[in-house]
């Protein structure tokens, strides 16, 4: 009985297959998802470094003592452009996390794409109340700052109040976006085995946050009861926002 030598038997011994998690993990695109981190951190810093450039001193919705303090603004179209360069950071970061979100199967990968759907409406509505707010609300309150006459005052007033309702209304909307999208991903994270499962609760608290702000928004306007609800949706969903992107970022290294 003849016997293989050492170096024959070693090659029949059969390789190693992955197992069902390597062999069902969707394929993630590290590259995205670093542009997703950036975007996010980058984003979330013009948002606020124009929030403090913002003139803030006035209630918002006491629109004649809101208008005589952004008459007086030199910078209001600047800063408004500067608050959607953040916001198309922050769509940016959001559409990176749905687009790998959508690779997982089922129901988690179904969300990610009613994400990515409704994030890019983010941009779009936030486009346009930026464009009504930071180029139609100034000129309006200039006319009205400007105006010679107390009848020609009065009318430059109403104009522009109705100007600021049409922010106002693009806001709820936006808002409204955001609960969204928001909680689609977050129902993503939870549902799938791509990201640490408490930031998908983190999203969904956050996404109905914003839900409910964007009602109470279109029901009030710029009121107390609205940021009561809005500040904290927007501090978890920048939690959300990073945590998530930086998550699926080292799964992307591992």
């Amino acid at each position: 009985m003849s016997v293989q030598p050492a170096s024959a038997q070693s090659h029949t011994v059969p390789m190693a297959r992955p197992g069902p998690d390597q062999a069902d993990a969707p394929p993630v695109n590290g590259s995205l998802l670093t542009v997703g981190v950036v975007a996010a951190v980058v984003g979330i810093l013009v948002e606020v470094a124009m929030g403090f450039l913002h003139p803030s001193h006035a209630q918002p919705n006491d629109s004649a003592t809101a208008f005589e303090e952004y008459s007086h603004s030199q910078d209001w179209t600047y800063v408004h452009i500067g608050q959607f360069a953040g916001t198309l950071l922050v769509v940016i970061a959001l559409v990176a996390i749905a687009r790998t979100l959508s690779g997982q199967p089922g129901t988690a990968g179904a969300m990610a794409v009613v994400g990515a759907v409704t994030g890019v409406l983010i941009g779009a509505v936030f486009a346009v109340q930026m464009a009504v707010d930071g180029v139609a609300l100034k000129g309006t309150v200039d006319t009205w700052a400007h105006a010679s006459t107390a009848t020609d005052r009065s009318a430059a007033f109403l104009v522009a109040d109705g100007v600021r309702w049409i922010e106002k209304a693009l806001s709820s909307f936006f808002h409204l976006l955001n609960g969204t999208t928001l909680l689609a991903l977050g129902l993503s994270v939870l549902l799938g085995q791509m990201a640490r499962r408490w930031l998908g609760w983190v999203g969904v608290v956050a996404g109905i946050g914003f839900l409910v702000g964007g009602v109470i928004t279109s029901r009030t306007g710029f009121s107390p009861d609205a940021s009561r609800i809005l500040t904290p949706a927007l501090l978890l969903s920048a939690v959300f926002l990073i945590g998530t992107a930086v998550s699926l970022r080292r799964a992307a290294r591992r």
